[in-house]
C-alpha cells in the first residue's frame, strides 16, 4: 500500500523538476539549439551523401554522437563539407567525392555514407552497431530479402500483419 508520504515526496519531485526545469540557463538553451543545428546539418548533408531522402533521424543523431565522440573535430569537417556542397554544388555525391579524392574530408565523407549503409563506424569484433534494420545496405532488397539475423524472419518480424489465408485448411 502506498503511503500518504510517499505520495507527497512523489508529487513535490515532479513538482520541483517542472520548477526547475523552468529556470535553465541560457547557455543550456543554447546548446540544445547547436545540437539540434548540427543535426539538422548531419541529415541534410546525409541526404546529399547518401541519394536517400527518407532517413531515420533517430539513428542519424546516434550517427553524428558516435561520430562526434570519436573526432573532436568532426563538428568542423561536416561543416566544411556541407559549405563545399553548398559552395561547389556538385551534381552528385560521386562528383563530390571526385573534388575530395587527397584531401582529409574525403575520409569523412566516406565514414558517414560507411555509418548510414553498414550501421557502425569502427573496424573490428568491438564495433557498436548504431544501425541494423534500418542500414541503407539492406534496404533495395528488403521486400524480398531477409536481414540476417538469428530472428527466423528478421528482426521484429512479429510487429508485421501475417500474411492473410486465401483458402482455410481442414483438418
Amino acid at each position: 500500500m502506498v503511503s500518504r508520504r510517499s505520495l507527497l515526496m512523489v508529487s513535490g519531485a515532479v513538482g520541483l523538476g517542472a520548477f526547475a526545469a523552468s529556470f535553465r540557463p541560457a547557455v543550456a538553451r543554447a546548446a540544445v539549439g547547436a545540437a539540434e543545428g548540427q543535426s539538422a546539418q548531419f541529415l541534410a548533408f546525409s541526404r546529399f551523401a547518401t541519394g536517400h531522402a527518407n532517413l531515420d533521424p533517430l539513428v542519424g543523431r546516434s550517427l553524428l554522437a558516435a561520430l562526434q565522440a570519436q573526432n573532436a573535430g568532426f563538428g568542423a569537417q561536416l561543416a566544411a563539407l556541407a559549405k563545399t556542397v553548398a559552395d561547389t554544388t556538385p551534381a552528385d555525391v560521386e562528383a563530390l567525392e571526385a573534388a575530395l579524392r587527397g584531401t582529409p574530408l574525403h575520409d569523412t565523407l566516406l565514414l558517414i555514407i560507411r555509418g548510414w549503409y553498414s550501421g557502425v563506424i569502427e573496424e573490428g569484433t568491438q564495433a557498436k552497431v548504431y544501425a541494423f534494420e534500418n542500414a541503407l545496405m539492406y534496404q533495395p532488397a528488403r521486400d524480398v530479402v531477409v536481414i540476417p539475423t538469428y530472428a527466423h524472419n528478421g528482426p521484429n518480424y512479429w510487429v508485421a500483419e501475417p500474411a492473410p489465408i486465401e483458402q482455410m485448411p481442414q483438418f
